[in-house]
Order: C-alpha cells, then structure tokens, then sequence
C-alpha cells in the first residue's frame, strides 16, 4: 500500500509539472498588426514600384462595387502621392502629405504620355497610360524623403472621369509586397460637377497576395465596402 501512495504521489507531480507546457503549446496566436503606417509595413526606403490589372478598372460610368468592373482597355495614371489622409470614399481634392512624398515617377511602359508628369496633381490629362501593358508595365516611384509619417496613397486616373483605375494595385519595396485597395468604391465614375477624382489607397494585410484573391473576385456589383479587417490598419 505504501508503494501505491508513492506511486500516485509522483504521477501526481508529473502531472502538474506538465500541464504548462500543454498550455503554452496551445497558447492563440496574436494575428493583430501593430503596424500605423507605410514605413511600419516597408522599412525605411527611398522607392516603391506599381503595377496595376486590367481586371481591376472602370469605364466612366458610376460603379456600384467590387463586382461591377467593366474592365476597361487599361490604366491610366494621372497623379500619385503618399499621404497622411484617412479618407474612405472619393476625395476630389490633393490630399495632405508628409515630408517630401514620391519626387519622381517612371515606368516601363507608357503609351504617348510622360509619366513624370504623374507627380503633379494638376496635370490631370498626362501621367502614365499603361493601356495593354497594364498587368505587366512597371511603374517606379522615387521618395526622396523616404515614407515620412504617411499611411496610404493617394491615386488619381483620367481627369475628373475615374476613367481607367485600377482599384487594386501591387506595391512592392524592400522585398515586401503588399496590395492595395480603397476603402469604399461607390459611386465611382463621371461627375463632371467635381473635381480630379481620385481614391486614397490603404495596404491590405499580408493575407492578400494576388490579384485573384477569391474574397475580392466573390464580391458582388453592389459590394462597395470592404471590411476593416481586409487591412493591415484600419483606414
């Protein structure tokens, strides 16, 4: 008997000396960003490159959702900037920046236009028109000043028109790749009573890694809104 109480005595010990480690294994795991801003996702640089999809513009006619694309010829860059804005809708107005924002754009391809002029918020009727290149032209952004305190970018198309946005776009720094995406798309389109249209672009998360992604491609023609937790900060 006393063996017994022995026994059970130091099963009993095993026991409690194990069960931490059960539960550290099982510990959830924390998914939130402590991220705020570009610099957070990218780390400290001076260049980011663009790319576009064909499957992600609009004609000039009002758009409704994700799911009413009427996937135009191409895209057309106008204007492009980095901002500290928390804009979530359409915004017809230059949007502040910080420190130096993007000092000069090239790109690989662009067809009768002059893509430094897509630094220049007025010139709305140049910049970098990828056309049939869009899902392959490179578009190269230089920050002189690096990402400073901002959070999204600013991106314009063709005029006051939309026409010609691609309201998902890829950037890429530092070995980091990220997409990014507007807030809520409704009532995109012609408007000639504004002014440039433009939409402020904030990073997805990490979870994002194609143009394809079936919770963008699923979406519906009235689905406009995409939920605070598709990105990496709330906008």
């Amino acid at each position: 008997m006393r063996i017994f109480y022995l026994f059970y005595f130091f099963y009993a010990v095993n026991a409690q000396i194990a069960l931490p480690t059960f539960q550290a294994v099982h510990k959830p795991h924390n998914t939130s960003s402590s991220n705020s801003n570009l610099e957070d996702i990218f780390g400290s640089a001076t260049e980011f490159t663009y790319m576009a999809n064909i499957s992600w513009t609009n004609k000039e006619t009002g758009l409704n959702g994700w799911g009413d694309m009427e996937n135009t010829s191409g895209h057309f860059l106008s204007y492009i900037n980095l901002t500290t804005s928390t804009e979530t809708t359409i915004v017809t107005t230059q949007q502040a920046t910080n420190g130096n924002g993007i000092t000069a754009v090239s790109s690989s391809y662009s067809n009768g236009y002059n893509p430094a002029q897509a630094i220049n918020y007025s010139t709305s009727n140049s910049g970098a028109w990828l056309y049939s290149n869009t899902n392959t032209a490179v578009v190269t952004c230089t920050m002189s000043g690096g990402w400073g305190e901002n959070r999204g970018i600013q991106i314009n198309a063709w005029q006051k028109y939309m026409w010609g946005l691609s309201h998902l776009v890829k950037i890429s720094s530092n070995g980091i790749t990220r997409y990014f995406a507007p807030k809520d798309i409704s009532k995109t389109g012609r408007d000639p009573s504004s002014g440039t249209y433009g939409h402020v672009f904030y990073s997805l998360n990490d979870t994002f890694t194609s143009f394809t992604d079936s919770r963008l491609t699923s979406l519906g023609t009235n689905d406009a809104v995409l939920p605070d937790s598709y990105f990496e900060y709330a906008p």
